[in-house]
């Protein structure tokens, strides 16, 4: 049975809280911490000197992108309408992958529109469906849980609708089949999670307290801030890690969980924020608790707000993954299915670290948020009208 609005509002109100069973290790105010062995102190180090690499080599600007697969026979899409159904572009960074695959599949001939899912089953319902209504050909949802409307998307692929549920791993039990596919990003997903883990280990190296604002909207969020977590574990076993869940809906109850959070962990040094749009939310709480000058804060997506923070020196470390990247990557999917081909899962996280220094020559403005300009270039591109024979 799908989700109704009743029964969002009553698990966001009990989803929010800090992480009681998370491990408490050393330095992070835990009656329970036992002395380090010199064995996890070498090891400690070790993983360090790993983060501070990794995210030295994320500063660089990409130009050698994954390489596109070949689509044998790409499907000729002109003229055919196409309906994209993101989850909510209330958020900045699937607002823009969504405009940008407008833009992608445009290229293809495709007559392409966008319906807000507004975090809402009823309203993802409602766009599903709208898309059997107007005959369109296919309909590709945009970080949505299977789970979220699942009777609403059989439906519209009973209808003749083909469906691809994208950034989602598939479900145990469900039956894909040429009309239904499921196009699983987790590696993308879980690489900028990661990150973020060396990102503040980089900062405060083996001292590192951390607050992990773990975010459990849907399958993927969920696997990517556990992958993170597990990250932070295996390169610095000695430093300190507690956790708050949280979800998109009950963001409103962010901050006070964050203040409880650091009130409870007075030697927190770095909050790691997985989405650069609950930022602000988290600031707040770090605002109340008295930490502002005591943390740093690590966050990704790359958005236009959270690279004018990295500027200003609120935020630290933004990873971010181009939107226009990813939008191709789903285009390219979506193709995939349309071409009556298996549809590839998504390569290794092509992020970008995104500090004081590297922001400070880009170009904060809106117009360039949604474009290749804050990454490298933009050779990937050609590369998919290649693939879907467009070019």
């Amino acid at each position: 049975m799908s989700l109704t609005r009743r029964n969002i509002r009553r698990i966001a109100a009990s989803t929010i809280a800090v992480g009681a069973g998370v491990a408490l290790l050393a330095g992070c105010g835990s009656s329970t911490a036992t002395k380090a062995s010199a064995g996890d102190i070498s090891k400690s180090k070790a993983g360090v000197a790993t983060a501070k690499s990794d995210i030295a080599a994320l500063a660089k600007p990409i130009t050698d992108w994954p390489a596109v697969p070949a689509i044998a026979h790409p499907a000729d899409l002109h003229g055919k309408k196409i309906m994209l159904l993101p989850i909510g572009t209330s958020i900045p960074v699937i607002n823009g992958v969504s405009e940008s695959t407008k833009t992608a599949l445009a290229h293809t001939g495709a007559s392409v529109s966008i319906c807000n899912g507004k975090f809402d089953p009823s309203a993802v319902s409602s766009c599903l469906q709208q898309a059997q209504s107007d005959h369109d050909c296919a309909v590709m949802t945009l970080f949505i849980d299977y789970k979220m409307a699942p009777n609403a998307i059989d439906s519209a692929v009973k209808s003749g609708v083909k469906v691809l549920v994208a950034n989602e791993p598939e479900p145990q039990g469900v039956t894909t089949n040429a009309n239904f596919g499921f196009f699983d990003n987790d590696k993308a997903g879980i690489g900028y999670y990661k990150v973020q883990s060396e990102a503040a280990l980089a900062e405060e190296g083996t001292d590192t307290n951390a607050l992990w604002l773990r975010l459990t909207d849907s399958p993927t969020t969920t696997n990517s801030s556990d992958a993170a977590i597990d990250r932070y574990k295996e390169l610095c076993p000695t430093c300190g890690l507690a956790t708050i869940d949280f979800t998109t809906a009950n963001q409103d109850k962010l901050a006070s969980a964050v203040s409880a959070a650091l009130v409870s962990h007075p030697k927190t040094n770095v909050v790691i924020v997985p989405v650069d749009s609950f930022v602000a939310a988290a600031q707040q709480g770090i605002q109340s608790a008295g930490f502002t000058n005591k943390v740093k804060v690590i966050s990704s997506s790359g958005s236009l707000d959270g690279l004018q923070r990295v500027k200003a020196g609120t935020l630290t470390h933004d990873l971010g993954i181009s939107t226009v990247y990813t939008a191709y990557t789903d285009a390219n999917a979506l193709v995939q299915l349309l071409s009556g081909e298996k549809v590839t899962p998504g390569t290794e996280a092509v992020s970008r670290d995104f500090n004081k220094t590297t922001v400070a020559d880009l170009s904060l403005t809106t117009a360039a948020a949604n474009t290749p300009a804050w990454y490298g270039n933009d050779a990937f591109e050609q590369e998919y009208y290649k693939a879907w024979g467009v070019n």
